[in-house]
């Protein structure tokens, strides 16, 4: 296929992926979804030769699905858990699909544009610019802005990646412009401002941990960069100028409110309900797993227990598929790590890795299609930084071989 008719296509995919929970979207989604597929497979057919194994995501969830699949055989609710494997075989078939694309095609960029786009719609809905009011979400017992989406967190998560793709490019050095700096910069600190309109602990928590990770790794050349010390000092400025007494009150007082309720809960001082059912889920789940750890209680099953999933994706896979389901789920992020150690590159991806390990403490994870993104991301970007890094060893060891 040529080159431009597949970027048109995987835009219509990335967009459903990001704009899905929209009712009127959903048959859209499904048939952009097909054509994918048949566009798939007409390419792979005049393809000669084409190397999936990078992709240990695809591998890994089809082994997850599978062993979901047999749980069905013990599960409390059949249907329920029938139903849950199918679209982890369907999450199987965007992977490879995806993957396939955005290697072959080269679409990195184009992606990474399509989450940018994403993340303004929403800043422009939470600074109440009314041009995209048609794709914001209303739900009137939620307090907390929501955006896009149908929940504060899975916006909260989805704007922490856009602040990855942004430092990741300014890691790279891929911004070559002024122009590009600028609107990488004024994405995270949007960003940011989002996230804590949004009053989610993780996104808040996680956010700023991956820039704490980002600043450490390039502190020596960040602080030797007198562009980046100007910027940092306009940022404060511009900060200071906006977040004054009543705008912190309006705005951002209910986040650090619900963090602030998160430890005085876990230091026993208050008793705030999410908290308290997050650490008895915690604590239940362990206790049920330890009395069947080999095969679990089938798959999504937790939640026909508990009425609720496990907020927690270490407990709910153990809870549902037993010890292999961790074991199998997290053999992708330390397939990853131990790729990125092998080769001594990627500090920054692994950096990011372990941020979505401790996020997975409040959040399940394993066959959601934002986290499918961005371990995509992250293995096609380790892929490629390990390429240049022998590129760059062998560059260094050829003129020895000419004596």
């Amino acid at each position: 296929m040529k080159p431009l008719p597949v970027k048109i296509l995987v835009t219509m995919f990335m967009m459903s992926l990001l704009f899905l929970n929209k009712e009127w979207l959903v048959i859209y989604g499904w048939g952009i979804t097909i054509l994918m597929y048949f566009a798939f497979f007409l390419d792979l057919h005049n393809v000669r030769t084409f190397n999936f194994s990078a992709n240990v995501h695809g591998y890994r969830i089809f082994l997850l699905a599978m062993l979901a699949l047999l749980s069905t055989l013990w599960s409390p609710d059949p249907d329920a858990t029938l139903q849950h494997s199918l679209v982890m075989l369907i999450l199987v078939a965007n992977s490879f699909v995806l993957y396939y694309f955005m290697v072959r095609y080269d679409l990195f960029s184009t992606m990474s544009t399509l989450v940018l786009v994403y993340s303004f719609i929403n800043y422009s809905l939470a600074l109440g610019i009314p041009v995209f009011a048609f794709l914001e979400n209303h739900d009137e017992e939620m307090m907390r802005f929501i955006g896009t989406e149908l929940n504060p967190n899975y916006l909260s998560i989805m704007l922490m990646f856009s602040i990855f793709l942004s430092l990741l490019a300014f890691h790279r050095h891929e911004l070559k412009s002024n122009a590009a700096k600028g609107i990488h910069i004024l994405n995270i600190l949007l960003a940011l401002y989002t996230i804590f309109l949004t009053a989610s602990r993780k996104g808040i928590g996680f956010s700023l941990l991956l820039i704490f990770f980002y600043f450490m790794i390039n502190i020596r050349s960040l602080l030797g960069s007198f562009k980046t010390i100007a910027f940092a000092a306009i940022a404060v400025v511009v900060a200071s100028f906006f977040l004054k007494g009543d705008f912190i009150n309006e705005n951002l007082a209910p986040a650090f409110d619900r963090i602030g309720r998160l430890f005085m809960t876990i230091g026993g001082r208050d008793s705030e309900g999410s908290t308290e059912d997050r650490v008895r889920f915690i604590r239940e789940g362990w206790q049920q797993f330890t009395a069947s750890p080999i095969i679990g209680y089938g798959a999504a099953s937790f939640k026909y227990y508990y009425h609720f999933y496990a907020h927690n994706n270490y407990i709910e896979l153990l809870f549902g598929v037993g010890f292999l389901g961790p074991i199998i789920y997290y053999s992708i992020h330390f397939s990853i790590l131990h790729k990125l150690w092998k080769h001594r590159t990627g500090l920054f991806l692994a950096a990011f890795v372990l941020v979505l390990m401790l996020m997975d403490m409040g959040l399940v994870a394993y066959y959601d299609k934002r986290i499918m993104l961005m371990l995509l991301v992250i293995i096609i970007t380790a892929e490629k930084e390990i390429q240049e890094k022998e590129l760059m060893v062998s560059l260094q060891r050829f003129p020895l071989s000419l004596n």
